[in-house]
Parts: C-alpha cells; structure tokens; sequence
C-alpha cells in the first residue's frame, strides 16, 4: 500500500508542480492549488505515521535490509513530495485576495506541523543508523583482527624433516585454513559491501535532510512575511475603525446640528403665522368699523 501511495503521490505531485503562471493567481487556481495542497500534507502525515513504525522495528527481530531500503524509499519520497508542496504554497501565496488569505493561513500551518514531524523522525533515522553503522564497524574489525591473529602457525611448517603423516596432515589443515580464509574473505567483502551500501544511504538521508531545512526556512520567511502583512492589515483596519469613528461622531454633530436648524425655521415660521394672524385680525377690524 506503501508504495502506491508513493507511486499516485509523485504522479499527482509532478502535475501539480506545473500549476499556477507568472504573475497573479486567480480565485479558480488557488482553490484548485489550495485542494492539491491539503491531499499532499495529508499523505505527508501518514507517511510520517508510517515512517515512525518502521523506525520502531529497527534494531529489533523485526529488523531487515528490506526494511531499510523500505524506510529509505519513503523518505525520499516524502522529500520530494514536501518539495512539490512547499512550491504550490509559493504559488498560491501569489494571490492576494484578502478574503483568501485565512485558508492560505491554515494550509502554511498545516504544512509546517508535517514538515516538523517529518524533520523529527528524519534526525530519529539518521542517529540509529549512524549508531548501527559504528557498532558493525567495531564487530567487523574484531573479527577481521582477532587477537595473536598476526602470529600464525609459521612453526607449522619450520621442520620440514617431519614425516610423510606429518607432512600430509599438514597439508590437508593448511587448505582447509586455506578454506576457511576464503571463506572468510568472502564474507568479509560482504560485510564491506553491505556497510557501503549503509554509508551510501545514510549519506542521502543526511542530503534530504539538509534539504528539508532549506524548506523549513524558506516556510519561516513566508510566515514571517505574511506576519508582516498582517500587522499591516491590522493596522489599516484600526485606521479605518479610527475614521469610522471620527465619521460617527460627525454624523451625529451634523444631525444635531439639523435637529436645531429646523426647531429654528418652526419657530421663525410660528413667529410669522402669528404676525401674519394679527395683520388679518387688524385689518378685518378696520374694514368693519
């Protein structure tokens, strides 16, 4: 299941990394990066998980080279899959939408919790192996080494007067020494072969390792600029509730200043009904008397 996983990952991963052009990003293509993005962190954590259980079995009865070159494969994987990943965010970072800008958030911190656990048991798998590297190290040169292993039966053959028994039993120990030198020989190369091949793979993790770094930084300099721009955000948004504010309190100045416009204009029109009121009054007297 492993290796399908590993198989639809970078089939998935190489389109993905063809996503997104120069310039902008539209609202279509950062939901569509944005889905992509989501699918990969998650396959991230679960080859994280099971990472994490193959580390277990190293050193136990469970160990194997198969297991190893298993563990490896899925590293590597999950590098270059955290790679394609951290290249979409750089893309969906292009668009500036603000109304966005909250689900580009969570993926940037979805993303570097697994790439924080993926980190870990990298280091985790790199410490054992070196560990296990130095132990067969040791147990290889014991063995190629032995003590008084320099002094060999050079008095075996110093009297060459012994007999004809002598001489043959002689000669059937030295080939079967001869034999067992070969055989040992042989295993030995194995052992060199196969601790070679440990170096090798160790060495790649230690270069996967370096290159999750580079990520991890990189992924630290967009967090950091996109907390810059929050601060900016902020800050506008605190201007703007400052102008809102001084915008309130005018409108409300200026509806006061309304309200005693018109009481004015009623009693200046009431003043003039009344006089208009006497005028009448005074001339309907008049013209009756």
């Amino acid at each position: 299941m492993d290796l399908q996983h590993m198989e639809n990952g970078l089939n998935g991963g190489g389109v993905a990394g063809g996503g997104g052009g120069g310039g902008g990003l539209s609202e279509i293509d950062f939901q569509r990066l944005a889905q992509i993005i989501a699918t990969s962190i998650q396959k991230v954590q679960q080859n994280v998980s099971t990472m994490q259980r193959m580390v277990n079995q190293l050193n136990t009865p469970q160990d194997s080279p198969e297991l190893k070159k298993k563990l490896h494969q899925l590293m590597t994987y999950t590098k270059q899959l955290v790679t394609d990943t951290n290249n979409q965010l750089k893309e969906v970072d292009k668009c500036k939408e603000r109304h966005l800008k909250i689900q580009r958030d969570r993926l940037v911190d979805e993303f570097t919790a697994a790439l924080t656990a993926f980190q870990a048991i990298q280091r985790k798998t790199a410490d054992i192996e070196r560990s296990a590297l130095h132990q067969a190290r040791a147990h290889n040169y014991s063995i190629a080494h032995p003590p008084g292993s320099t002094r060999t039966s050079t008095n075996s053959s110093s009297n060459d007067n012994g007999s004809f028994f002598e001489d043959n039993f002689f000669n059937r120990k030295s080939n079967q020494q001869q034999q067992q030198q070969m055989q040992t020989q042989m295993q030995e190369d194995g052992d060199l072969q196969a601790l070679e091949e440990q170096e090798r793979a160790i060495r790649e993790l230690e270069n996967n390792i370096v290159g999750v770094n580079e990520i991890y930084k990189n992924l630290g300099a967009m967090v950091y600029e996109q907390g810059l721009t929050v601060d900016s955000i902020e800050s506008q948004v605190e201007q703007t509730s400052i102008f809102v504010s001084q915008g309130t309190d005018n409108l409300r100045k200026a509806s006061s200043y309304k309200n005693k416009v018109r009481k004015k204009k009623l009693i200046l029109v009431a003043i003039l009904t009344a006089v208009l009121l006497a005028i009448i009054l005074i001339l309907v007297f008049q013209f009756k008397n």
